[in-house]
C-alpha cells in the first residue's frame, strides 16, 4: 500500500481555510441582520443639556439658570419648571400597533434643541383614545409618565 504524503504547502492551505472557517463561525451573528425594535426610553436623557423646546411660535427656553415660557396668551397652570420636569420624566414606550386613523389627525409637533447638536429632535404627538402616540426618528411610541397638557401647556385644545 502506498503512502500519500501531504506537502507542507497543501497543509498550510488547509490550516488557513480552517482558521477562516472558524472566524466566520464565531462571527456568524454579526452577519445576520437584527430586527431593530425600539426599546422604552426616556424622552430626554439625563445627560442632555436642554436649551429650548419649540412648538410653532410657543417655546420653553433656558434663560440663565431658570426657564421661561414665551408667547403664552394666558397664564398656564403648568409653569416652566413643571413643564421641564414633565419632559424629563416622560418615557417613550414602543407601540405594538398604531391605529389606522391616527395619521388623519394633525399632530402637535415639537422640536427639542440640545446643546452640541446642530439639528433639533422632532417629536410628533398624536392624541388618540386616551393615549398619546409619539413619532420620532421614524419610530412610533406611546407616551408614559407624562401628559400632553403638561408637555405642551399652551395647547388649550389638548
Amino acid at each position: 500500500m502506498a503512502k500519500t504524503r501531504i506537502s507542507s504547502r497543501v497543509m498550510n492551505n488547509i490550516v488557513i481555510f480552517a482558521m477562516l472557517f472558524m472566524i466566520l463561525l464565531f462571527n456568524l451573528d454579526s452577519f445576520i441582520p437584527e430586527k431593530t425594535t425600539p426599546q422604552a426610553r426616556p424622552m430626554l436623557s439625563q445627560d442632555d443639556y436642554l436649551l429650548r423646546i419649540e412648538q410653532g411660535q410657543y417655546r420653553l427656553e433656558r434663560v440663565g439658570q431658570s426657564w421661561r415660557q414665551s408667547q403664552l396668551e394666558s397664564t398656564s397652570t403648568t409653569g416652566p419648571d413643571k413643564q421641564l420636569a414633565a419632559w424629563q420624566q416622560a418615557v417613550l414606550s414602543p407601540a405594538d400597533a398604531i391605529p389606522q386613523d391616527i395619521t388623519s389627525v394633525e399632530p402637535y409637533v415639537a422640536v427639542v434643541w440640545l446643546a452640541g447638536e446642530t439639528q433639533g429632535q422632532v417629536f410628533a404627538f398624536y392624541p388618540h383614545a386616551g393615549q398619546t402616540y409619539v413619532k420620532t426618528q421614524k419610530q412610533w411610541f406611546i407616551l408614559k409618565q407624562a401628559t400632553l397638557p403638561t408637555l405642551l401647556p399652551w395647547n388649550t385644545t389638548n
